[in-house]
């Protein structure tokens, strides 16, 4: 990827689109709008027009101190296509709930369950849980959340500010102990961080795309040439400014490789490659490739068997986390 990129949306003629197989270009991705909760057998739902937005804490404000914590530990017990099943303990409290972002909204279910039924679904969370203290108080007219993660996601801690409206969020002025804004950024997602862990620092992620196909019923993957021109790696970039992580991948994929076709969020793995950096990586099923696109005169792309990309991809980290995407591609 170029040091400086101008993000401007991507305009491809007709005749320019070499068509693959007959599928409509999907990104499947859940709108922000209001959770629909049952309680207790009852159905409560959240005020229209309240809007979240998530920061990172620098520092513990005043009125933390007063504020007593809570502990919650949280495990999924499934999460694929967009829905997901999990597990809370908040305190001496107990809960189930399950949340569905596949259509166009966001809508869940939650319900009070026994110690005895928590400790029983709790082994099925293995290796997707997240535990934290929470502390709810004010910041000024408005409400606030702050989340002290422990275990393997210390020392981070995130603060959730909630608005009435789009015009109080717009008039906030954040405070000092506030830092970056990451109510866009995926990877600080609850269920994000319980499955990949606490994300890096700014800058050391990288966002990139797994373009695959089905030919003569065998995996194939689509791979392009470095700039240099002398490896062949994933489309992959930096995060932009104002972009969600899986916006920036479908970019990428379209700039650097020509590629249209249906991204799947819950098809994604991350790992850390050889200069350290870590990189976020989606699996998208290719439904047409372009017959010219922005970066087609500095590399080249080829389609290869799942056996010859791995054997080509000389990043160790990176070849391991497309063997673990391509066995949950084939299922």
């Amino acid at each position: 990827m170029a040091k400086s990129k101008k993000i401007t949306p991507v305009i491809v003629p007709e005749s320019e689109i070499e068509e693959i197989e007959p599928e409509i270009s999907v990104l499947e991705e859940s709108a922000a709008v209001p959770v629909v909760k049952g309680i207790q057998g009852g159905w409560k739902k959240k005020p229209d027009g309240v809007i979240r937005r998530k920061f990172l804490l620098i520092s513990a404000p005043r009125q933390m101190a007063l504020a007593r914590g809570v502990e919650i530990e949280q495990g999924y017990v499934v999460r694929e296509r967009g829905r997901e099943l999990r597990v809370r303990r908040e305190s001496t409290r107990y809960y189930l709930s399950a949340r569905d972002r596949s259509g166009p909204g966001v809508v869940g279910q939650e319900i009070r369950i026994t110690k005895g039924q928590f400790d029983k679904l709790w082994p099925f969370t293995q290796g997707q849980r997240i535990t934290r203290l929470r502390h709810v108080m004010k910041l000024d007219r408005f409400r606030m959340k702050v989340d002290e993660f422990t275990g393997e996601h210390a020392p981070l801690r995130l603060a959730e500010v909630f608005f009435p409206n789009a015009e109080a969020s717009k008039g906030f002025k954040k405070p000092d102990f506030l830092g970056e804004e990451v109510t866009r950024r995926e990877e600080y997602q609850t269920a994000e961080m319980a499955i990949h862990g606490a994300p890096e620092p700014s800058g050391m992620c990288q966002l990139g795309i797994l373009p695959y196909i089905f030919k003569d019923r065998r995996l194939h993957l689509l791979l392009v040439t470095s700039s240099s021109g002398n490896r062949w790696i994933l489309p992959k970039g930096r995060q932009e400014p104002d972009m969600n992580p899986h916006e920036v991948a479908i970019m990428e994929a379209v700039e650097e490789a020509g590629v249209l076709g249906t991204l799947r969020q819950d098809l994604r793995i991350r790992c850390q490659m050889a200069d350290g950096r870590y990189l976020q990586l989606y699996a998208m099923k290719i439904s047409k490739l372009l017959k010219s696109w922005p970066e087609m005169n500095v590399r080249r792309r080829r389609l290869f068997p799942l056996s010859d990309a791995l054997e080509i991809i000389g990043d160790p980290g990176v070849a391991k986390a497309v063997r673990r995407l391509a066995v949950a591609i084939n299922k």
